[in-house]
């Protein structure tokens, strides 16, 4: 339904509550009902356009319509009729980054800092009592010491960190504040001074950065608009190594569990659960049967969790390797095990990214910024091929056509001698 549908609706403001009417639009585009959450949405602008969470209700759902550029006006408009709403800025960013637009959208970007649930690795009393140490875009850092947050989620710290290499190559000293899963991957970079890290068992810990020295700090995922990054000058991935011996033992592993001559390819199909977006990004294990008509394949489950373990009721031949979870230096052999990863997004294609690793990721019809619409290739990964919903929630079409794609794909010449 186009907006031009709403002209002849005798709306009357005192019987229509606008801002109900959004909510409800927003419930039902996150139950995947989009047609029918446009209809309401452009009720609900035409109603009163000057309610800021209306336009940002109206964008989500061109979004998922596939009407990106038309939806940009109204991430606009909310921004300006929401100043103080983090959100609505960060919003804002998602889809000029989308666009690769990243001139305006990186500074847009920053916004995410001023949202309550923004997670890195610092206590949010220490981050703002040292904003005046705060990195600023392109401010010199020769001799000085830089303190740099790894942010969000796995993925992202490991996406991101191909911009701590040209950092050390202009500052004098470079620390950086991770996650303990991701200590091993930093600890190994050339050039980093130090890896502070909260203890396995305490890994949700904040370091206070009053009680660090530092000259400089920045989030990680700052670093881009520090550098004044285009969307066509991209850092190359920084380079995981998997232990040749890890490697061995999974393919070892699978070669036992599976089928002579068969190509073993990896699947991850659930997001992180804790992600406000995993819901979305996230496949139930029943769409995924067509993958099982694909002849010459081992599916190798490298999904972690109680539910991944029923994969065997629709890939009867899937190999067990996730019985629990594993550290990421053990997580990257048995990726850089396989022939091939296929995986939502998720902390899995990033890995298999820095591994040089041949993935193929499944998105959804409104996927994260960094995985531009339109193109089949990643600009942030090499080896990684782009496989999207066409309708939102409606994974079908793309395990149909992920299913065809595996039909066709050439064993590497290298699988039977393994």
């Amino acid at each position: 339904m186009t907006s031009n549908a709403t002209d002849h609706l005798k709306i009357d403001p005192n019987r229509a509550d606008a801002e109900q009417l959004g909510l409800a639009a927003r419930v039902l585009l996150e139950q995947g009902r989009v047609a029918l959450a446009r209809t309401i949405a452009e009720i609900a602008l035409a109603t009163d356009p000057a309610i800021g969470n209306l336009h940002s209700v109206i964008g989500g759902v061109l979004e998922a319509d596939g009407e990106a550029v038309a939806a940009l006006p109204h991430w606009r408009e909310a921004a300006r009729l929401m100043p103080n709403a983090p959100q609505q800025r960060l919003n804002l960013a998602l889809a000029l980054l989308a666009h690769g637009d990243f001139a305006e959208g990186l500074h847009a970007y920053e916004s995410r800092r001023d949202k309550p649930d923004w997670i890195a690795m610092a206590s949010a009393e220490s981050m703002r009592g040292s904003l005046a140490r705060t990195l600023r875009p392109g401010q010199d850092v020769a001799g000085r010491h830089v303190l740099v947050l790894t942010e969000q989620g796995l993925g992202d710290g490991i996406m991101f960190a191909r911009f701590l290499p040209p950092l050390i190559a202009c500052a004098g000293r470079v620390t950086v504040v991770c996650k303990p899963a991701l200590r091993p991957l930093f600890e190994r970079m050339e050039g980093i001074g130090d890896v502070v890290a909260p203890p396995p068992d305490q890994p949700h810990a904040r370091i206070n950065l009053k009680a660090v020295n530092f000259d400089v700090w920045a989030p990680l995922m700052s670093l881009p608009l520090w550098f004044g990054t285009a969307p066509d000058a991209l850092p190359p991935p920084i380079r995981l190594h998997a232990d040749p011996v890890a490697v061995s033992t999974w393919r070892a592993r699978y070669a036992a569990a599976g089928r002579p001559g068969h190509r073993r390819v990896g699947l991850v199909f659930r997001a992180n659960p804790e992600s406000g977006s995993a819901h979305r990004r996230s496949i139930a294990i029943g769409d995924l049967a067509p993958l099982g008509t694909v002849s010459g394949i081992d599916f190798v489950n490298l999904q972690p969790g109680p539910e991944a373990r029923t994969l065997g009721a629709v890939l009867p031949n899937a190999i067990e390797a996730m019985d629990i979870p594993i550290p990421l230096d053990q997580f990257a052999a048995a990726v850089a095990a396989t022939d091939l990863l296929l995986s939502v997004d998720t902390m899995a294609v990033h890995c298999a990214g820095a591994l040089n690793h041949p993935c193929w990721i499944m998105l959804p019809r409104m996927q994260n910024w960094y995985w531009p619409d339109g193109i089949a290739a990643s600009p942030w990964y090499p080896a990684a091929r782009l496989f999207r919903q066409a309708v939102l929630g409606d994974w079908r079409a793309t395990i149909d056509a992920l299913a065809a794609a595996l039909g066709a794909w050439p064993a590497p010449a290298y699988t039977n001698a393994r």
